[in-house]
């Protein structure tokens, strides 16, 4: 009888283990699916820690405190009533993500048909994966590209308008004044990038890039 007590303890000691763990698992997911920025993705999550047995909260309160990748390893820090439980968790995730539909040579203007979108695990990919075509359409590739690669923000940099060291139209708008003049430009730049030009007389202003290529100046 005595044997068949401890036996009964034991089991209820696992089974509330086993609840405890499924709740705080359960209760984790729900709060990283609302932090998590891709709401497409199927994620799951992976507690790595060992969980104590007398872990158990009715309104956990969770904070990341690595947030630079949405996936992967993280550590969570769960606050309950004044108890603090650190917890380190892997975070699996399938969603799409963008690859190249085509051999893209190095220095090409990526349009939307160099582009398709596959669906597959994220978090074994690369860091800084394209996840959407309109992020990667207009940027221009630093090598080449072949068909069905991953593509990254590491091998690709925006679309330059305005070339270090050329004559640029510069707009300057005052409130009583507009005047047009040229000047040269001290450094790259894409669309509404913002960058030091040199003018005639030698006097180097800043100003932002519009649409056109010309640069505006307000005083």
């Amino acid at each position: 009888m005595i044997v068949l007590k401890i036996i009964i303890y034991f089991f209820l000691l696992f089974l509330t283990f086993h609840v405890n763990a499924i709740t705080l698992t359960n209760q984790l997911n729900n709060f990283l699916k609302k932090e998590y920025p891709f709401k497409k993705d199927i994620i799951s999550i992976i507690i790595r820690t060992p969980l104590k047995k007398n872990i158990y909260c009715e309104k956990p309160v969770f904070s990341i405190l690595n947030n630079i990748n949405y996936i992967g390893l993280k550590d969570v820090l769960l606050t309950c009533i004044k108890k603090h439980y650190y917890l380190k968790i892997e975070i699996h995730a399938k969603g799409e993500y963008i690859v190249a539909n085509r051999n893209i040579p190095r220095g090409t203007k990526i349009k939307e048909s160099d582009l398709k979108v596959l669906i597959g695990r994220i978090d074994l990919l690369p860091s800084y994966t394209y996840r959407r075509k309109q992020d990667v359409i207009n940027r221009v590739n630093l090598r080449d590209i072949l068909p069905f690669q991953v593509i990254t923000s590491l091998i690709t940099r925006p679309f330059w308008i305005v070339k270090i060291h050329q004559q640029v139209t510069v707009i300057i708008h005052s409130n009583n004044f507009t005047i047009f003049s040229k000047a040269k430009s001290l450094s790259n730049g894409s669309e509404n990038d913002t960058i030091r030009i040199k003018t005639k007389t030698g006097k180097i202003i800043t100003g932002t890039i519009n649409k056109s290529g010309e640069v505006i100046v307000f005083l």
